[in-house]
């Protein structure tokens, strides 16, 4: 069987929801067993034994959190050559993608190596403190689909 890490970071905890919400239309391959973890509890061992990686984040002053940044760094030390890689965010104004696009940033500078999969997703959040928007469940979900196709 085929496996998906999910390391993510929240505030509110709209992003470890969708983290939840795209593990699950992995899942939906019948052949991908999601794992998340906490980026402060991500272990070697995870980001060895998985095929998918996916980095999500609240956007924090334009930007992802230094928790999920670390941890992209900590994973691409271990090794993310020919692991299929994406990133997701949460957001609440009119940073739409900033997170996404930073964690793109950061996997181009250390893991040239990895199959990168953009865009990435980026899920609104109602205000500062959320919850998601009603629509993000559904485009979660079919952003988790997509990710599992690409192991065919």
């Amino acid at each position: 069987m085929r496996k998906a890490l999910i390391v993510y970071d929240t505030t509110f905890g709209n992003t470890k929801m969708l983290a939840e919400m795209i593990a699950a239309g992995i899942e939906e391959s019948q052949n991908v067993l999601c794992l998340m973890v906490h980026h402060k509890e991500l272990q070697p061992e995870n980001v060895m034994e998985s095929n998918i990686i996916l980095f999500g984040s609240p956007i924090h002053a334009g930007m992802a959190t230094r928790g999920i940044k670390n941890a992209i760094k900590t994973a691409a030390n271990v090794g993310l050559g020919n692991k299929i890689v994406s990133t997701f965010d949460t957001y609440a104004s009119v940073t739409k993608g900033r997170g996404v696009k930073n964690m793109e940033s950061i996997l181009a500078k250390v893991a040239d190596d990895a199959r990168v999969i953009t865009p990435g997703h980026s899920a609104l959040v109602h205000g500062f403190r959320g919850p998601l928007h009603e629509s993000e469940g559904q485009r979660a979900n079919d952003f988790g689909r997509r990710i599992a196709k690409e192991l065919k």
